[in-house]
């Protein structure tokens, strides 16, 4: 229990219902106080104008009675029935005086009027008598008349029915407030937990990911946020999956390349301790060869692993693409002369020093052509060519063999990956001289590319950035 309430308050749904709460709790507070501010106004202000339409209406009463008489006299009595209807319809305490100051009629006087007038003795039995109106009679003061409460210390006139508005009102925005509140409260939480759904499962989803279960993907539904959420994390999980079906991929690929050698090498070794084969020279130099080939594949997966750990260094050196070229070209130009194919270069003469590894270049041009001989046939041509394009210079290697597929050329640059599998493994491939090319070129912060057509030959391209050399001791690390 105290951990699932733990997990309650500190939710989000909960602080999002805890704020709304808060927030309308602060604006009814506010709308409380401003409407009862306004309706205390409100409702002085009517009381005052029903005091002052109280009093004129006792003041005209009372100034049409003495006009019609001249007097008070004799004509109390009549005066003392009118001031007490009026008083008994009114709810108010109404006296009249002359102008002597005489008590000559009272709405709540209890004795015979008679003694009123005759002995002139009644008194105001209230604590504190309220202000006397004077009565003008053709400019002249005839008399004077109080107009009060009935309550209790009363001294103007009260409306019961006026003076309940402003507790009316503030009540009625009590109940409204937390009717409204928890209404909002209600609606508030069933729209949170319908938009946080998604985000549950979201957080679902990256829990069974992170117990190595790759295949989880998350519903790319809600809000437009949690939708691009939803689909960064369905990226990032394609992606682990890849990686992972790679590392797969590669453990055996790499489990797979290494057993030839060493399954020829221990055959070898066997049939020679077995006494079945002589230690001849012969046998000893197919054992060299097959320890070799071993070397470069070992070392080939020692530039890839340090290349796309991004801890391979680069020697970078002032070099003529020209100079380099050449010196490429000629390294396999007799592999070339002894298949017949005719080997060319093309050079653009006014290509500016650069700064670049001149050994790791070479090994991805090397690549390339020893990839176009194998594959053009006797009597082909393998062209290659360097020229300026904007801020770039393109080396491109063209044969004129047999071509590569369009549903190969996408994945030529994987790792152990061959159009021809049989072919290229009798020729000795591993498969990952094309995938360190495309490394070591963009270790230069450059790219390579590959355009093909089955029948019509390939073209390699490599693609590095046009920056002239400054330093010739310049080392770069990936």
């Amino acid at each position: 229990m105290p951990d699932f309430r733990s997990g309650l308050f500190s939710s989000l749904q909960f602080r999002l219902a805890l704020g709304f709460v808060l927030a309308l709790g602060l604006a009814l507070a506010l709308i409380g106080v401003a409407a009862g501010v306004v309706a205390g106004k409100q409702t002085e202000r009517f009381e005052r104008d029903q005091d002052s339409a109280q009093v004129e209406r006792v003041r005209q009463l009372v100034s049409e009675y003495h006009a019609k008489r001249q007097d008070w006299r004799y004509g109390s009595a009549g005066l003392q029935e009118i001031i007490q209807r009026a008083g008994s319809v009114s709810g108010a305490h109404i006296q009249v005086y002359d102008a002597k100051g005489t008590l000559i009629a009272d709405s709540h006087y209890d004795p015979p009027l008679a003694q009123i007038v005759m002995d002139g003795k009644g008194r105001s039995k209230r604590k504190h008598d309220p202000k006397k109106l004077p009565l003008f009679q053709g400019g002249e003061q005839v008399g004077a008349f109080t107009v009060y409460d009935t309550g209790p210390g009363g001294s103007d006139i009260r409306d019961p029915a006026a003076a309940r508005i402003s507790s009316v009102v503030n009540r009625s925005l009590f109940w409204a407030g937390i009717s409204a509140a928890a209404v909002g409260t209600l609606i508030v939480w069933l729209l949170s937990r319908r938009t946080l759904a998604p985000l549950q499962s979201l957080g679902a989803a990256a829990r069974r990911l992170g117990r190595g279960d790759l295949s989880q993907r998350a519903e790319t539904t809600g809000p437009t946020e949690i939708r691009e959420l939803a689909h960064s994390f369905n990226v990032m999980a394609e992606g682990l999956e890849e990686a992972e079906r790679q590392r797969r991929n590669l453990t055996a690929d790499v489990a797979h390349e290494l057993r030839t050698p060493l399954s020829n090498i221990q055959g070898y070794l066997e049939a020679i301790r077995d006494g079945l084969v002589d230690p001849s020279p012969e046998t000893i130099d197919t054992i060299h060869g097959q320890a070799l080939h071993l070397s470069r594949l070992v070392e080939d997966l020692r530039v890839l692993a340090q290349a796309e750990a991004g801890a391979l260094q680069l020697q970078l050196s002032p070099t003529r693409i020209e100079e380099l070229l050449q010196s490429t070209v000629e390294a396999v130009r007799p592999r070339a002369d002894a298949k017949g194919i005719n080997l060319s270069l093309d050079v653009d003469a006014s290509l500016p020093t650069l700064d670049l590894d001149a050994t790791r270049i070479s090994q991805v041009i090397g690549n390339l052509l020893e990839n176009a001989i194998t594959h053009t046939p006797e009597g082909g041509s393998v062209t290659v060519s360097a020229h300026a394009a904007g801020d770039t210079i393109e080396v491109a290697v063209s044969d004129t063999g047999s071509g590569i597929s369009s549903e190969d050329l996408p994945r030529l640059f994987d790792r152990f990956y061959r159009a021809d599998p049989s072919r290229d493994r009798s020729t000795g491939g591993a498969g990952l001289g094309l995938t360190i090319a495309r490394r070591l070129a963009e270790a230069h912060g450059g790219t390579i590319g590959a355009e093909s057509e089955i029948g019509h030959g390939s073209r390699f391209t490599v693609r590095l950035p046009a920056r002239q050399s400054e330093s010739s001791s310049d080392v770069e690390s990936l």
